[in-house]
């Protein structure tokens, strides 16, 4: 599920990523926290570049999943080019009668 998100906002598939996101969604960043509609935006903004996700680690916990794992990824954000350092990254995806969506997405990489 990682791993398709990232390639579905890559591809900038932005149906496919508003899908995936869960109606109560909520994410933090360096800037401050950002729910489901502002996540959105920020994705729509995106350019992202080649990146290597790596070092998954996983744990269920009835309906929900929680997702560490390290990223290295070229990306620019709001005309800012990021460099393409190594950053841990939290995700939890919830299974509800949608299938399984995204809820969750900690992102403390500096901007």
């Amino acid at each position: 599920m990682e791993r398709q998100i990232w390639a579905d906002m890559k591809a900038k598939n932005l149906a496919a990523v508003e899908a995936k996101l869960a109606p109560g969604f909520q994410s933090v960043h360096p800037d401050g926290a950002r729910d489901r509609a502002r996540e959105i935006a920020l994705i729509k903004g995106l350019n992202i570049g080649p990146y290597t996700l790596k070092d998954f680690k996983v744990t269920k916990s009835g309906d929900l999943l929680i997702v560490t794992y390290s990223i290295t990824v070229a990306e620019t954000v709001d005309g800012k080019k990021l460099p393409a350092r190594p950053a841990m990254r939290q995700s939890v995806w919830v299974k509800n009668p949608a299938g399984w969506q995204w809820i969750a997405h900690a992102n403390l990489n500096p901007l």
